[in-house]
């Protein structure tokens, strides 16, 4: 990449525009509004650029509902609409990819029990894979990026037609959640699944530890004929995340099985890793992961980057990331990117 390349990176990645929260609470009725805006410069051929610079500008905005019920006590009825807008065309056109619906779902929620919704939720796995997505410019995509490019016969993520119930008693985090056939996926093959997750923290003074476990069984549907025979996916996945005062270290891992008929399995293993120190006003960040399948002897997808945050204000970011990549779909690679972002969440 070339010095001019950063320094429009760097100019113009610190144009953007804020935007305010509102809270409605009146006679047991609730409405909260968030979102994010950001915007992205970026350069180099691990990015969403390519051999260009790019921008790449958008947001979320959403709507959170509740409503107390008098027919049982403790108990709202909740509700969640989430939009994600991406402009990074250049022109006023929006399309199917350019603006969705990230969540949509509505339930119940009692103060003992826990929340049980159904719609487009955010699934149980995220449980584990959160401990490492902590950057503002740059997602790992170790899982999900396994996920799409080993196997797009599901949607693992936002899935419609899940019904999830989230609970946490004396600092367990527990989440279930049971995905119909709906026909979301992209072949309409895998599309009943499960999925389950496990979370808690200890602290010791200044010291915390969280371990969680999490897991999923997506099937064929019965009468369904696939191109490459694939009837069922499996995935087990754990994190362990350590946090002391400034610092914080979390190490995920993933197994992935595919099972095909009258074929052996393909598996895959993946691990993501995050180390990080927050100096108050400035946060940095580093992590190294990979996915390898079994039997290659070149990795699916590895790579290492960093990132800085600098805190402008509250929920306010400035951050520059640099990623490198060494293989890509079982072939080495020598790629790189550089992202400048400011992000501001309300």
């Amino acid at each position: 990449m070339k010095l001019k390349n950063y320094s429009l990176i760097l100019l113009m990645g610190m144009s953007s525009s804020a935007f305010a929260l509102n809270v409605y609470n009146k006679d047991g009725n609730t409405l909260d509004i968030y979102g994010r805006v950001e915007g992205k410069i970026a350069s180099g051929q691990n990015s969403f650029a390519g051999s260009e610079s790019r921008s790449d500008l958008g947001g979320r905005v959403g709507i959170y509902l509740t409503r107390d019920l008098d027919l049982l006590p403790d108990t709202k009825i909740v509700g969640r609409l989430e939009w994600q807008v991406r402009t990074e065309k250049n022109d006023n056109n929006t399309g199917e990819s350019d603006m969705e619906a990230r969540y949509s779902y509505v339930g119940l929620s009692n103060k003992t029990w826990g929340e049980l919704i159904t719609g487009r939720t955010k699934n149980p796995l995220y449980q584990v894979m959160k401990m490492t997505d902590k950057y503002k410019n740059f997602t790992p995509n170790i899982y999900s990026y396994g996920i799409t490019t080993i196997d797009d016969s599901y949607q693992f993520n936002r899935q419609d037609g899940t019904v999830q119930w989230n609970a946490k008693f004396a600092g367990n985090e527990i989440q279930l959640a049971w995905v119909s056939g709906n026909g979301n996926s992209d072949n309409e093959a895998l599309d009943y699944g499960a999925m389950a997750s496990y979370r808690k923290s200890f602290k010791f003074g200044d010291f915390r530890i969280t371990p969680a476990l999490a897991a999923s069984r997506y099937k064929r549907q019965d009468g369904v004929v696939t191109t490459d025979g694939r009837n069922q996916n499996d995935q087990i996945m754990g994190g362990l995340q350590l946090s002391y005062k400034a610092y914080e270290v979390a190490v995920t891992a993933l197994r992935t099985s595919i099972s095909r008929d009258n074929k052996s399995d393909n598996n895959y293993k993946g691990m993501d890793s995050l180390i990080s120190y927050n100096f108050g006003t400035v946060k940095v960040l580093t992590g190294y992961s990979f996915l390898n399948e079994d039997g290659k002897d070149i990795a699916e997808k590895e790579d290492w980057r960093a990132e800085a945050q600098l805190t402008l204000a509250e929920d306010t970011w400035l951050s520059f990331t640099y990623d490198k990549e060494f293989a890509s779909k079982n072939k080495k690679t020598n790629d790189d990117a550089l992202i400048v972002g400011l992000r501001y969440d309300f």
